[in-house]
């Protein structure tokens, strides 16, 4: 059965400022409803939010470029490189098409060059890095 309340009555309601569910007086109605409530602990006055508001479940959401496009397009590009096989530094200078070799991401092809970048594909997905273009 619904509760009906009064204006300067107490109520419980999630507080924004103090992000918990805490107690609080009517302040303002509209007809039936609560429209304002005054928080006990921080005095702050805001619309009331019923504590017991189920939030809605979301369903997770695809990743629009899956691993396997990614690992199948670094394939392609590891059988049709030209380029030389280097060892990847800092201070290297790279052209596209030339195979890296890093430590922790492994071998990986030089798809794009910008001023001081190389945008590189690994086998897990395509990075940024530093280079001496």
């Amino acid at each position: 059965m619904l509760e009906k309340y009064l204006a300067g009555e107490n109520v419980v309601s999630y507080c924004t400022k103090c992000k918990l569910n805490l107690d609080h007086a009517i302040v303002a109605m509209e007809g039936e409803a609560i429209a304002k409530v005054k928080c006990k602990t921080c005095n702050g006055t805001h619309k009331f939010r019923n504590p017991s508001a189920v939030k809605k479940v979301r369903t997770p959401r695809k990743k629009v470029g899956s691993q396997d496009t990614v690992a199948v397009l670094w394939q392609t590009c590891i059988s049709q490189s030209k380029g030389k096989e280097l060892i990847y530094n800092m201070a290297g200078r790279y052209r596209v098409g030339d195979i890296l070799l890093h430590d922790k991401f492994g071998k990986g092809v030089v798809r794009k060059l910008a001023m001081n970048k190389c945008h590189v594909l690994f086998e897990d997905k395509e990075r940024l890095m530093a280079s001496a273009n």
